[in-house]
């Protein structure tokens, strides 16, 4: 099952079945051997459904069923593996009707059941920016790992390693070897930059994280090219021999540096574009209307803005806008925004 992405969501906002969309947000805790999240499922197909008993004939019928056969998706299984999350959409049906599925490795911030003439995807866009997983490169000038980090884990894809023989023309030509050694880092560090590109994209992740010295990453930086591959420097530290389980802890405290640097730069930029009256909008109602006219280039608002956020989301989806949640920590920033802002394209 795979991880959610924007224009999974933007496809899905589009969705309009005519009973409506039952949504399906789950939390999964391996510690937890009670099952709670099942107990927590059929209450809230209970509750999401109960408005319909009074509805027309077919639409009851329809819900029943839809009820039914959501609720049969997980009778009998046991304490679900990871994913630590998962998100549902259910057509309104009597008869099957679609379905549309996607795991997260971590959790939606809450789990609930609603029924609507839409799906509700406010949440679905927050996973897509939690933890979609990204490459990890930890570099030294003779030596590449290439690891996969998604849900907290590290999974090791790929390793490179320069090879060098000398022999006695080391000895009777120290500088024109130490001068072709470097060259052939340069060259070396800048070939697994390109791989390490075609290996992530072909896993349909855009970033990648290096950890090693700063010139090192350079030079392999500059081996990704003018592609899309987001680059970023984890840490500046020979890390080439570290085990995984401590290297690990680096890259877990690294993507959560680096994700709050780049929210606060985003938010500091549209209040920023706000304040003087040109590219950018700030609080609901003027993000809203600038949702509106098709005029917001990137949104962002905190997580814990409430019911706003359905219509924030779907009008970013609607105009083509990306789409940033953020994190708690920015929460006293936009405050004064009522939680909102936006970059707008004029």
């Amino acid at each position: 099952m795979t991880h959610p992405t924007l224009e999974d969501a933007r496809e899905l906002s589009d969705w309009r079945p005519p009973f409506g969309v039952v949504s399906v947000y789950l939390r999964f805790d391996p510690g937890d051997r009670s099952g709670a999240w099942r107990t927590e499922l059929r209450n809230g197909v209970e509750r999401a459904l109960e408005p319909a008993a009074e509805a027309e004939h077919a639409q009851r019928m329809a819900v029943r069923e839809t009820a039914r056969r959501l609720l049969d998706r997980y009778d009998g299984k046991e304490l679900r593996p990871p994913p630590l999350g998962e998100a549902g959409f259910v057509e309104v049906s009597e008869n099957g009707g679609r379905e549309h599925w996607w795991g997260s490795s971590v959790p939606p911030r809450a789990a609930t059941v609603t029924l609507a003439e839409q799906p509700t995807v406010a949440p679905l866009v927050e996973l897509c920016g939690r933890d979609g997983g990204c490459g990890v490169a930890v570099l030294s000038a003779e030596r590449v790992r290439l690891l996969r980090f998604a849900g907290g884990t590290l999974e090791p894809l790929q390793e490179w390693e320069l090879s060098i023989t000398s022999g006695d023309w080391r000895e009777r030509e120290a500088d024109q070897y130490d001068e072709r050694l470097e060259h052939n880092r340069k060259r070396f560090l800048g070939e697994c930059g390109r791989r390490v590109c075609e290996l992530l994209q072909e896993q349909s992740l855009g970033e990648v994280i290096a950890f090693g010295p700063k010139v090192d990453a350079e030079w392999f930086r500059a081996g990704l090219g003018s592609t899309a591959m987001q680059a970023e420097l984890g840490e500046d530290s020979d890390l080439i021999s570290l085990p995984t389980a401590q290297l690990t802890e680096k890259v877990v405290a690294a993507v959560a540096r680096l994700a709050a640097e780049r929210d606060r730069e985003l938010v500091t930029r549209a209040l920023g574009e706000a304040q003087g009256g040109s590219r950018g909008a700030a609080g609901l109602r003027e993000t809203l209307e600038a949702l509106g006219e098709g005029r917001v280039e990137h949104l962002a608002f905190a997580a814990g803005i409430g019911d706003p956020a359905e219509a924030l989301v779907r009008g970013a989806l609607g105009g083509g806008a990306e789409v940033t949640v953020v994190g708690d920590g920015l929460a006293d920033l936009l405050a004064p925004a009522e939680g909102v802002v936006a970059l707008l394209r004029y």
